[in-house]
């Protein structure tokens, strides 16, 4: 396989096969409406694909995560960059992964059976996006977003909350609604202070890849409760929204600033709601009449 290149929010990464044989090394059918025919030298990061790599030695043990799904060790190197050890959602260990401090250098061995390679190489390639884009203004959400008119709505919430059912509401009762992504879009602010919400290959249990783009009209924090009731967030209510939902580096000290600063550009330019809501159409009516642009 040659080398692959993907354009995901405005962004471009690289996919480097090397000394990959008896490894699976094709992509998931997601990153397809990504993928560019061009070379292209202003990349994101460069992820390489090696089967003779290995760690050296380990670093500092930072943690254990996501520990209900697919759980991820992360380790500190002494030079200040990364390694990941990724396991598949049947606890195997799919990949292992070497970074440098700014996640533009990657380097990936892949192991077990041809889907939990797979699996490994997509998780790789998700953590590396949601970390080298952080210091781009990017952010990537755990949410589920509609577009209306030209604008894009985004639910945000834990796992459970409702958003997938939330947006399911806006394509049944309103029309012209398109779902963009079901569980982790782009969100990104430029120079100029305007949010765009962007599509990825990443969309949970919905196969929802879509190549598009919107502006976003507000975020909203979904919480279930046994009425219907919307009002708009104060600052350090949606800053503390926006924190929870979107991928984070807390040991990484300039990553981490990086992101607490596109958050605070993104207050300023889009308003954060917080929705108590039956998953009704009424919740759906109320929720619209008030954010909508």
């Amino acid at each position: 396989m040659k080398n692959r290149y993907y354009r995901v929010g405005g962004l471009t990464f690289c996919i480097h096969p090397v000394n990959v044989d008896g490894v699976v090394v094709g992509m998931p059918d997601s990153y397809q409406p990504f993928r560019l025919q061009d070379q292209t030298d202003d990349l994101l990061f460069t992820l390489t694909l090696d089967q003779v790599f290995h760690f050296s030695e380990m670093g500092t043990k930072l943690g254990r995560f996501n520990e209900d799904n697919n759980p991820q060790e992360v380790y500190r190197k002494a030079d200040g960059g990364y390694q990941f050890l990724l396991y598949s959602y049947d606890k195997v260990l799919s990949a292992e992964m070497e970074t440098d401090q700014a996640f533009r250098y990657i380097t990936l061995r892949l192991q077990g059976s041809p889907q939990q390679q797979l699996f490994g190489l997509n998780n790789a390639v998700m953590i590396s996006y949601a970390f080298s884009s952080a210091r781009c203004g990017t952010l990537l959400m755990h949410s589920s977003v509609t577009m209306l008119r030209s604008w894009g709505y985004m639910f945000l919430g834990k796992s459970g909350t409702g958003k997938s059912t939330h947006s399911a509401l806006w394509l049944k009762y309103f029309q012209g609604t398109e779902l963009l992504n079901d569980d982790n879009p782009v969100l990104r602010v430029n120079d100029k202070g305007r949010v765009t919400v962007y599509g990825s290959p990443w969309s949970g249990k919905t196969p929802c890849y879509k190549n598009k783009h919107a502006r976003v009209g507000a975020l909203v924090m979904l919480e279930q409760k046994p009425y219907n009731r919307i009002e708009r967030q104060d600052v350090p209510h949606a800053l503390s929204s926006l924190l929870i939902s979107c991928s984070l580096m807390m040991w990484d000290g300039p990553t981490y600033h990086a992101i607490i600063n596109t958050i605070s550009r993104i207050l300023q330019a889009v308003p954060v709601y917080h929705l108590e809501n039956l998953p009704n159409r009424d919740a759906a009516e109320l929720c619209r009449s008030v954010i909508e642009r």
